[in-house]
């Protein structure tokens, strides 16, 4: 009777310390007080939380955490729901805050800008500004090119780094980072050249200074004998130049391609990117629009393509499993992907595959 007697004074301590210890905690629209002041100072040296008058206040994804590092004792099922009903998207950013905290990051809940902020490693919140801006998506969101472009912008206004944070169906993540890009080369400008061809089907083949066009301005490429052939695109550009004159000028070039308002747009950006001293050449093999030159000298000395170039427009929509397979694809041939934007100007979004 004694020993049952004790066992249950022992039941009615340790439900009383629950009790206790679930009243210095509650969860909250706007995240969960901690009102116990040895657990505050603990979490704060590990900049969790942020101070209020009634005690340190953490944000739902952070509470997440520090209960699944078993530091709190909350009810899950009303913290995860809660939590879910007042931030849309909790689930993938409590992936990522996860993750990044794992690997040594220090972060905060991010506002209208960008989901998290994140700093750069090393560096602690109470001594340094924060560095990236994360952005989150899930493998089955959409990501339209003008809402990657301004957020990227944005970013680079206030001098911090953009990051895109991929989340797939396992909760695995792949973090991308994207950078506005002024392109620039040291190609010559085509000039005192006149050249004569033929418009065919695919191509134009060049009867007259074909071979000077290529070897000196890397224009076109050798089709049979001393005669060169250009592609629609070299075509139209050195038309539009008046350095070519074509013996069937009454054949509209646009005409025998298979979306004249796409060739369009590939013209304009191959238009830019020659004005611009690169050399654009067809991106075909790589799964682009172009492959693209920065340095040149002749053919013989020719360095790799540095750049593969795709060409949208602001309405453009990005899958996510399209840009894991472009991206992947650019850097296993040690190259870097841009995306030409192209509207009343063109504007290159560079998109890089990082590990942090």
């Amino acid at each position: 009777m004694q020993i049952q007697n004790k066992k249950q004074r022992t039941t009615r301590i340790n439900i009383h310390k629950e009790q206790f210890k679930l009243n210095m905690l509650e969860i909250k629209e706007n995240g969960v007080l901690i009102k116990n002041q040895n657990k505050i100072n603990d979490l704060k040296q590990s900049y969790y939380g942020k101070q209020t008058q009634n005690g340190l206040l953490l944000n739902h994804i952070e509470a997440a955490y520090l209960l699944e590092m078993q530091k709190l004792n909350l009810d899950r099922e009303k913290l995860f729901e809660t939590a879910n009903k007042q931030n849309p998207g909790f689930e993938l950013k409590f992936i990522v805050y996860r993750d990044l905290r794992e690997r040594g990051l220090f972060m905060k809940q991010g506002g209208q800008s960008a989901d998290l902020f994140l700093y750069d490693r090393g560096k602690k919140p109470d001594k340094h500004q924060f560095k990236y801006l994360v952005h989150i998506y899930s493998e089955k969101d959409t990501i339209k090119i003008k809402n990657l472009h301004k957020k990227t912008q944005k970013a680079q206004n206030i001098r911090k780094t953009p990051l895109i944070a991929l989340v797939d169906g396992e909760g695995d993540i792949t973090y991308y980072q994207t950078n506005i890009y002024n392109p620039k080369g040291n190609a010559e400008q085509i000039k005192n050249t006149q050249a004569t061809g033929t418009l065919l089907n695919e191509r134009t083949l060049i009867w007259k200074n074909g071979e000077k066009l290529h070897k000196k301005w890397f224009y076109g490429k050798q089709f049979s004998g001393n005669t060169y052939q250009l592609s629609l695109t070299e075509t139209q550009y050195l038309q539009n130049k008046g350095n070519l004159k074509l013996k069937n000028n009454h054949k509209k070039i646009k005409e025998k391609t298979n979306n004249p308002q796409r060739f369009q747009q590939k013209q304009k950006v191959y238009t830019d990117l020659r004005e611009r001293g690169l050399i654009p050449k067809t991106g075909f093999k790589f799964g682009t629009d172009f492959r693209l030159y920065t340095e040149y000298t002749d053919p013989q000395n020719l360095k790799h393509a540095k750049f593969l170039v795709h060409t949208t427009n602001p309405e453009t929509e990005l899958q996510p499993p399209e840009l894991s397979r472009t991206v992947r694809l650019t850097q296993n041939v040690r190259k870097r992907i841009l995306l030409a934007i192209t509207n009343r100007e063109i504007n290159y979004l560079e998109i890089e595959r990082i590990k942090l």
